[in-house]
């Protein structure tokens, strides 16, 4: 979709405006009137902060889908494994239910997927209840009945890596994932763009040769086709289809605070959940980075980005410094600390995979 921002006007705003003000957000004195001005714009950010995605003010594609999601409630809806899905908020809330009573193992991500009907149907089956994949009716009585003993439960996502080598022939795959995000879109297309893919390009080269050299296989969902890089649900989607085992997606800020110099390290988190192999690996990254790289601040972080909650491994999301830090955004520049950069993030994954398998 084409990004939307402050100073738009018309049908898409006001719809915008609407879901809104559903939600619960303040849009001021102006209330609906089409135009994206000032309060439209706080509500956008209030809404993206609560929704732990990128704070920009600005609606792209993943702030739009979060706005679509946030529209439904459990119960509006019966929910069946159909193509293409069922997506949204009460999807989300019942993988949530599903997962706090050991059902459904893998992160919440709002789409009604074969794992989510499958989880379902188990839980219908332990329930003697008709092994349909319908959330409605009786199932939905029961779940609902069960809310007390799911609140006071905190759920996390642990897939066994154990189980992988084991099954799997060949060496574990590393998914390496960088281009543009959603915090990039506030910004106009040129030299900054330009040169934060040409740094995450360099570090993702350096990590995955001593990777590939420690014997593990490296897949990049990044390669260039013609003159630009695949948008980010396009490479969710390279990512899945590759069937990997772990996803590092590599990324470099440009906060506003000049003086800001954070390398910070994002996991999977949900509803009261989180992915724990998630936040075992970015503490393992932050570690390293914090061994390595003294001068810098270290973060590791749970969030519901789409290369978080989309993508069916494990997967942790890297903003490796800021660009509008002047010493950093020259450090970035010199192949030695590109070098570094990409050892520090190989070492933490080879670190990791030793000492989970």
């Amino acid at each position: 979709m084409t990004l939307i921002k402050k100073g738009a006007k018309g049908v898409k705003i006001v719809d915008i405006q609407s879901r809104l003000r559903l939600l619960g957000y303040d849009l001021g004195i102006t209330e609906i009137d089409g135009i994206f001005g000032e309060e439209t714009e706080m509500a956008i950010m209030e809404f993206q902060k609560n929704r732990c995605i990128s704070v920009t003010g600005v609606i792209d594609d993943e702030c739009w889908q979060e706005l679509v999601d946030a529209g439904y409630s459990i119960g509006d809806r019966l929910l069946y494994l159909k193509e293409p899905p069922f997506r949204g908020d009460d999807v989300k809330i019942l993988q949530f239910w599903l997962k706090s009573l050991g059902f459904f193992k893998n992160n919440e991500n709002g789409i009604f997927n074969k794992s989510t009907s499958k989880a379902l149907m188990e839980f219908q089956k332990n329930m003697k209840l008709k092994m349909d994949g319908i959330l409605g009716g009786k199932t939905l009585e029961h779940l609902i009945g069960l809310k007390r003993i799911i609140n006071d439960k905190q759920s996390s996502n642990y897939p066994v890596l154990k189980k992988i080598k084991k099954i799997r022939k060949n060496p574990l795959k590393i998914i390496i994932d960088y281009g543009l995000f959603p915090s990039d879109m506030n910004r106009a297309f040129g030299d900054f763009q330009k040169s934060k893919i040409d740094f995450c390009s360099k570090i993702s080269y350096f990590c995955s040769e001593i990777l590939k050299a420690n014997a593990l296989s490296v897949f990049v969902t990044s390669e260039k086709t013609g003159s630009s890089y695949p948008r980010l649900f396009s490479r969710i989607k390279k990512a899945n289809k590759s069937k990997g085992d772990l996803l590092l997606s590599i990324n470099i800020s440009c906060n506003e605070n000049e003086d800001e110099n954070i390398f910070r390290c994002h996991y999977f988190k949900g509803i009261k959940s989180f992915s724990r192999n998630g936040k075992i690996l970015a503490d393992f990254l932050c570690n390293e980075f914090e061994k390595n790289m003294p001068d810098t601040t270290v973060e590791s972080l749970g969030a519901s980005y789409a290369i978080l909650k989309d993508t069916n491994m494990t997967s942790v999301y890297i903003e490796a410094g800021n660009m509008n830090n002047k010493k950093m955004a020259a450090l970035l520049a010199k192949e030695d600390f590109q070098a570094q950069t990409g050892r520090c993030i190989a070492d933490a994954i080879i670190k990791y995979i030793r000492e989970n398998l």
